[in-house]
């Protein structure tokens, strides 16, 4: 029988696991909202944004407003 693992939940993202996550899984449900919204922050407090595509950045910009009331 194998072991089943479940992922300890943490919200805290490193910078560069934040880009990756904006620019590659923001679609991804295994990943909490909370952890998402932390690292769309992340990256838009990033002092250059050349690591992050425009459209990537569109993209995360839409997906707030289709999680989020504002």
């Amino acid at each position: 029988m194998a072991k089943k693992v479940v992922a300890f939940p943490t919200y805290n993202v490193s910078l560069g696991d934040a880009v990756r996550i904006v620019s590659f899984h923001l679609d991804d449900e295994s990943i909490a909202l909370q952890t998402k919204v932390i690292a769309i922050e992340k990256v838009a407090n990033m002092e250059t944004h050349n690591s992050v595509s425009k459209d990537k950045l569109i993209h995360a910009l839409r997906w707030l407003f289709e999680h989020y009331e504002f």
